[in-house]
């Protein structure tokens, strides 16, 4: 048989000799471990056989296509078959292994009736709480003898930072020895892997490492080079001192905008679906209100109709992706607005695959250039500014989400603005009103007053 991958030496080797069911698996950017866990499989198929059932998860589909390719340069060689519409590998043996996304926590019971011999969790610092990682954890089960193997990789920083330390890292700072859960009895181990540890990376693009230490502040830097559990955020990626404050608001905007991080279900364990409207100056971004509510869809429509008709703003950002979907297509058809039925200036949000760390950071200067502005008092700017501070070590990260989406938006679709020597020092709301209205009726929504083309990210 073709040999299309074999593992490297140090922790890539440890990982597929490693007899311990549960097993963090890295800790460092660029330490391989999707190519240890895709070797861990094809070595766990060629010696377990055809009884072989694994699980391959990421948090989201766009996370998955990385996966998805370099599979197929592993196994394809082999002879094994992908079915494309199932998302499934067929070994030449019968082993199957299943790449599957998980989006919604609640998704993981789903899986509460299948049995597998191995689940990998890639990436497994992108998951806020345990609780879907538990419950895919209990689908491990088997008549056939195999060793049950449970994998789990992550890098320090993300939402799930605080509960992977807390399971994996605290009872074994450097990792390498076997630790058992006192309350369930449970063997765990954490298997550190660095840069450093992967030197076909470090060969093959010898300017990773400059291009990490230059991908965000240093503290983050800091944990995902070194691997590094207990470097601090300091207050997390936005610091409170760069926000500016305002008693009053401006009397005038050059325009309003709304924008909407829309969560699935109202329980408790799900983010709340959150609006955020912000006022524009020449200066700046005002923060004008914060709605953050758990619900359902049908309530969501109307929590969207109602807000837009307390402040009429220009345009309302959407994430173009689950709910937000058909938020986006109810909003364009018409919603009843006091007496009218009315069609909402909706703008389809693409954020690309990228991950909400990396969203915050790319707009991170505009806070630290003291260009965001909070209120000094109002009902929810307490919580607004905690989350805002501590993540990405925050339980919910849906304010963050709202936040990053708009100011990247914002920051890269400016309304036009006539210079102070034209005499008009008002440009956008007010002073176009005729030239919007020509716009929407020629264009349609998803265009907003004071430019010609705004669209998605």
């Amino acid at each position: 048989m073709a040999i299309t991958w074999s593992p490297q030496p140090g922790p890539q080797t440890a990982l597929l000799t490693c007899p311990i069911e549960d097993i963090l698996y890295g800790g460092a950017r660029g330490g391989g471990k999707t190519d240890g866990f895709l070797g861990k499989w094809l070595m766990r198929s060629q010696v377990y056989g055809g009884k072989c059932k694994g699980l391959f998860v990421r948090r989201s589909m766009p996370e998955l296509d990385e996966v998805i390719g370099r599979s197929q340069e592993i196994f394809t060689p082999l002879g094994a078959l992908w079915k494309a519409q199932k998302s499934t590998w067929v070994m030449p043996n019968g082993a199957i292994l299943r790449l599957r996304s998980l989006e919604r926590d609640a998704d993981a019971g789903k899986y509460q009736g299948h049995s597998y011999t191995d689940v990998y969790i890639d990436e497994g610092g992108n998951f806020p709480n345990p609780d879907p990682i538990d419950k895919l954890n209990a689908t491990l089960r088997n008549p056939h003898g195999i060793p049950s193997s449970f994998n789990v990789s992550a890098n320090p920083g993300g939402p799930g930072h605080e509960w992977i330390k807390k399971r994996y890292i605290d009872p074994a700072p450097f990792g390498m020895q076997p630790v058992t859960d006192d309350s369930s009895a449970t063997r765990r181990i954490y298997i550190p892997s660095r840069l450093q540890d992967n030197r076909l990376l470090i060969e093959g693009d010898p300017g990773y490492m400059d291009r990490l230490k230059k991908s965000g502040p240093p503290w983050l830097v800091q944990a995902w080079l070194m691997g590094d559990w207990n470097a601090t955020p300091e207050g997390g990626l936005i610091k409170a001192q760069w926000f500016k404050r305002y008693n009053i608001a401006p009397s005038e905007f050059l325009r309003v905008i709304q924008s909407w991080d829309t969560a699935y279900k109202p329980e408790q364990v799900n983010d709340p679906s959150v609006c955020t409207t912000w006022g524009e100056t020449r200066h700046g971004w005002y923060l004008l209100d914060v709605f953050r509510e758990r619900m359902e869809y049908p309530a969501l429509k109307r929590a969207a109709a109602s807000l837009y008709e307390a402040w009429r703003p220009q345009g309302v950002l959407i994430e173009d992706k689950g709910s937000g979907q058909s938020l986006i297509q109810e909003l364009r058809q018409g919603v009843g607005v006091g007496q009218t039925k009315v069609r909402i200036p909706v703008i389809p949000i693409d954020t690309k695959g990228i991950n909400k760390v990396d969203r915050l950071i790319a707009v991170s200067s505009l806070f630290e250039a003291g260009m965001v502005y909070l209120p000094e008092v109002s009902q929810w700017s307490l919580d607004y500014e905690i989350e805002m501070t501590i993540f990405p070590l925050a339980p919910h990260d849906d304010q963050v989400d709202s936040t990053s989406q708009f100011l990247k938006w914002a920051h890269e679709n400016s309304a036009s603005f006539d210079h102070a020597a034209s005499g008009r020092k008002r440009v956008g709301l007010v002073a176009s009103e005729e030239r919007a209205d020509s716009i929407r009726a020629n264009q349609g929504y998803g265009t907003v007053r004071g430019s010609n083309d705004f669209r998605g990210y």
